[in-house]
């Protein structure tokens, strides 16, 4: 009878002790979570970090986003501890559903890490599983299951501070990119080091407010997309694409080959909801007429559009499909100058880029988009296909747009931009004229150099060379 009992009581331990080990693993994913979520907001932080090779800190994001598949896989083993303890075939149910889906999740963030869209959601869905879970593990101590419910509470709070949009816009400071890394041109080798610059704009958490009293650069303005955050966000990566394209074109144009860039009308990237072109025009649509006068660029449609009156209908003809349309539009004030007509559209020239060799491109989770990167670019891949470089032994770090005709455009973010570059060991910095104010007012201290075109860079590195390249070059 004593030996039974003794068995009895060893099985219910052990039984215990499944449950308390099932617990702390949950707890303890929640937790890491919690800590890759602040980890996230925060990426910038360890930017100046350099790693054997020269690699950059954006170069180890690409691999420690893998760290957050760990927190399914603690889910994981916790459930299986549970069923492996569990007997009730209700509360089994339930914990092949956290075994499955954490084992999914987990699955998705090793697979596809750079496509958090949809691991996200079934991140989501193994927490939803596992407090549930710890309900139920609750309910056999106590009617009401308190503590959940303080998880599960403290845990929406803690969302909300942390991920819930508001109507402001915030900047901050971003990351340095490796253009040596990120392009590579077909027969082309690296020369000098040539560093680009993205930083984060994105709508404002709560908790966006507690990091700018606690670091530097954090800027708010009120949100005025005009758009959705999908379709800006599909605005931002056309933007990157055709920055690299235009960047390709130009520089293989700069070392004699191709013959760059030429503009065939105006693209429609996207249609503002407000805008009653949504009846008449599609994303994608190319015009090349305006009121029976052609357009190829989106300078001429803007001096053809100053004769136009706010509420006019105006005559456009667009390719479509491969197709060319007659349509009417009628335009409406502007919501910047209400004595001027607009369509309600955002546009951007449709080019022909003339891109004799072929040219890689790294795809970096954090750089999603943004036309900034295109300067610097063109100087990269005419560094790699220029016998010893065009650097002449700079650390060169650089920002702005490139045009069809090589004038380096203006972009935002200026102050955290120039901040971000200040905290490496560039030697110049090159920034579009009109953006040199912004640029000093983040960092004084570091050599800002103002541009207006691509040539003005490769004429300033070859008139301030370092001491030694050329003996180097030889």
């Amino acid at each position: 009878m004593r030996k039974s009992w003794n068995s009895s009581l060893d099985s219910w331990a052990k039984w215990g002790m499944r449950m308390v080990l099932a617990r702390k693993f949950y707890y303890s994913g929640m937790l890491l979570l919690l800590v890759l979520m602040i980890v996230g907001e925060l990426i910038w932080l360890p930017d100046p970090l350099r790693f054997g090779g020269g690699t950059y800190w954006i170069d180890a994001i690409d691999y420690a986003i893998y760290v957050l598949a760990l927190v399914p896989v603690m889910w994981l083993v916790g459930g299986v501890r549970r069923l492996w303890a569990e007997k009730r075939g209700g509360v089994r149910v339930l914990l092949s559903l956290v075994v499955l889906v954490n084992l999914c999740s987990a699955i998705l963030l090793v697979t596809i890490p750079k496509t958090i869209t949809y691991s996200g959601g079934a991140l989501a869905l193994s927490w939803l599983l596992v407090l549930a879970d710890l309900g139920v593990q609750e309910r056999q101590r106590r009617r009401v299951p308190r503590r959940t419910l303080w998880t599960f509470g403290l845990s929406l709070v803690v969302l909300v501070l942390l991920f819930c949009p508001t109507n402001y816009l915030v900047t901050y400071p971003g990351l340095t990119l490796p253009m040596n890394r990120y392009a590579q041109a077909g027969g082309g080798e690296a020369h000098g080091e040539i560093t680009g610059v993205l930083v984060f704009e994105r709508p404002a958490f709560p908790i966006d407010w507690v990091y700018a009293k606690l670091f530097k650069d954090y800027s708010f303005e009120i949100e005025n997309l005009g758009m959705s955050i999908s379709e800006y966000n599909q605005e931002v990566r056309t933007e990157k694409e055709e920055a690299n394209a235009a960047g390709s074109a130009i520089a293989f144009q700069k070392v004699g080959l191709g013959k760059g860039i030429t503009s065939e009308g105006v693209r429609i990237t996207a249609i503002l909801k407000i805008s009653q072109a949504n009846e008449v025009l599609q994303p994608g649509d190319v015009i090349v007429s305006l009121g029976g006068k052609g357009i190829r660029t989106v300078e001429e449609l803007s001096a053809q559009m100053k004769g136009v009156q706010p509420g006019q209908p105006v005559s456009v003809t667009v390719k479509r499909d491969g197709t060319s349309r007659e349509l009417s539009v009628k335009t409406r004030p502007s919501s910047d100058d209400p004595n001027r007509a607009s369509i309600g559209i955002l546009i951007a020239n449709q080019m022909n880029y003339d891109i004799p060799d072929t040219v890689q491109y790294h795809n970096y989770f954090l750089h999603e988009g943004g036309p900034s990167h295109g300067a610097m670019l063109a100087l990269t891949l005419i560094d790699q296909l220029t016998p010893c470089g065009v650097t002449y032994g700079h650390h060169v770090a650089g920002t702005g747009t490139i045009e069809p005709d090589g004038s380096v455009g203006a972009v935002g973010g200026l102050e955290q931009k120039a901040y971000t570059i200040s905290r490496t060991d560039a030697d110049v910095f090159f920034v579009p004229e009109s953006n040199e104010a912004d640029a000093r007012k983040g960092a004084p201290e570091l050599n800002i150099v103002p541009v207006r075109t691509l040539d003005d860079i490769l004429n300033w590195l070859k008139a301030h060379p370092q001491p030694g390249y050329e003996a180097a070059c030889r």
